[in-house]
């Protein structure tokens, strides 16, 4: 008997010490993104690894590969597929990689202003996060990246002096670059980390994105000119791989959600302003705005909508992009707009 309560005793201090043990284990996820080194958006994402490690009492960790150091948005993907990375703050045009859904959202010439772009991201958002759950990702925390502006080398007074400009396409992303040839340019297919010295080549004459990532990125240098009428609107998402997501402890999970999320609505309080200092800095170094006529503002707009038919079924499903167009022609309706 006396042996029996032995082993007992023995069983339970291997238990009281296991258990801290195993709770005490860490998990250490790492991010990749395109983000460059210093700038805004990855100090944000230090910060909220800073708390991760302080409400889990450094349980979690987060490691951080900024600057395209953990390749460009489609290594990336590839890369979070074979546990190399386990996160990634990727624009919709990574994401798409995973889950076409959201690409919708960005289509040229969809969204018009910042109030109609934030009723139909949030009608949306919990429909694609069901879709990346059912590919065994999970979105932490969604980012607004801010409108997307076209920059070139070359002065452009009108919409006809665009056709035929080089610009900047995706690598891997083939209905993309027919949406660029529908809308009368001529796409270059490159890696996105080989944006400058493409421009400094002259292998490619422009691109389109936001002017947080010109200035940041400095390829501004290259394009001294960018056209005051948005092209777009790039949303963005940080996602973690199912697997790693589920080795956090299930109750630090909704903390580490929690302060993900708050750093998405961060991020997305401060772009506006943000873009705002990055166009006024680049102005500052010789950036010139280009403002088309009425006419050609409109002929701007037409020229946006000749990608459409490239989304729809093509860069998206035919579904995703009539949901998204859905949403904002009921929210238009609703402010008596057309």
């Amino acid at each position: 008997m006396r042996r029996l309560f032995t082993a007992l005793a023995l069983a339970l201090v291997a238990t009281l010490v296991a258990a801290p043990a195993q709770a005490a284990k860490k998990v250490t996820i790492k991010l990749g993104t395109m983000a460059p080194d210093g700038s805004a958006w990855h100090n944000l994402l230090k910060e909220m690894g800073e708390k991760w490690a302080e409400a889990s009492n450094g349980q979690v960790k987060l490691k951080i590969y900024p600057g395209g150091v953990a390749g460009n948005e489609g290594d990336m993907v590839r890369k979070l597929r074979v546990g190399q990375l386990q996160a990634a703050a990727l624009s919709v045009v990574g994401l798409h990689d995973i889950e076409t859904s959201p690409q919708a959202i960005a289509t040229p010439g969809l969204i018009s202003d910042d109030e109609e772009w934030n009723h139909v991201f949030a009608k949306m958002a919990p429909l694609w996060e069901s879709r990346f759950s059912e590919k065994g990702f999970v979105p932490i925390m969604w980012g607004d990246t801010g409108w997307i502006y076209l920059f070139l080398k070359k002065e452009a007074k009108s919409v006809a002096a665009l056709k035929g400009t080089k610009v900047f396409a995706w690598a891997g992303d083939n209905d993309s670059v027919k949406g660029w040839v529908a809308a009368g340019f001529q796409p270059v297919v490159i890696s996105s980390t080989d944006i400058l010295p493409s421009l400094t080549t002259g292998m490619i004459e422009g691109y389109a994105n936001t002017p947080i990532m010109a200035f940041t990125a400095r390829w501004y240098e290259q394009t001294p000119y960018m056209i005051k009428q948005s092209w777009g609107h790039l949303p963005g998402g940080t996602i973690v791989t199912k697997q790693a997501w589920e080795k956090i402890p299930e109750d630090l999970r909704p903390k580490i959600l929690a302060i993900a999320r708050e750093y998405g609505e961060k991020v997305n309080r401060e772009v506006n302003r943000m873009q705002a200092e990055a166009i006024a800095e680049m102005q500052k170094q010789g950036l010139k705005l280009i403002t088309f006529s009425p006419a050609d503002q409109k002929l701007f707009v037409e020229m946006a909508e000749k990608t459409w038919p490239m989304v729809r079924g093509g860069v998206c499903t035919e579904e995703a992009f009539d949901e998204v167009k859905r949403v904002r022609d009921e929210y238009r309706a609703s402010k008596g707009k057309k």
